[in-house]
């Protein structure tokens, strides 16, 4: 059985330079998750949402930032939403939403 990966990730508007940091137990499922929400038009995140809209899925790149325990989720994907500068308007960050 494999053991979903949990961690934090990015989505990164490869126009802009905007990234959205989010955090998830099983981060391939959330990929999933946020680009079908974006697809359909239905994402939470009206920013994402808008830019998506406009550059479409080609205009976007996720990848992993980091791998980590369940447990150091909230800490490390606040680490990287500050490193990383994140919040609007900067980047697509508009608190601290654990998923």
């Amino acid at each position: 059985m494999t053991i979903p990966a949990s961690g934090i990730y990015k989505i990164t508007n490869i126009y802009s330079g905007k990234v959205y940091v989010g955090q998830s137990k099983n981060i391939f499922k959330r990929r999933m998750q946020h680009f079908s929400e974006l697809e359909r038009g239905t994402h939470k995140n009206a920013a994402l949402q808008a830019d998506w809209n406009k550059n479409g899925g080609k205009g976007f790149r996720w990848e992993v930032i980091e791998y980590c325990s369940i447990e150091k989720l909230n800490e490390r994907e606040q680490y990287w939403i500050i490193t990383l500068n994140t919040f609007a308007p900067h980047g697509y960050n508009q608190g601290w939403e654990p998923y």
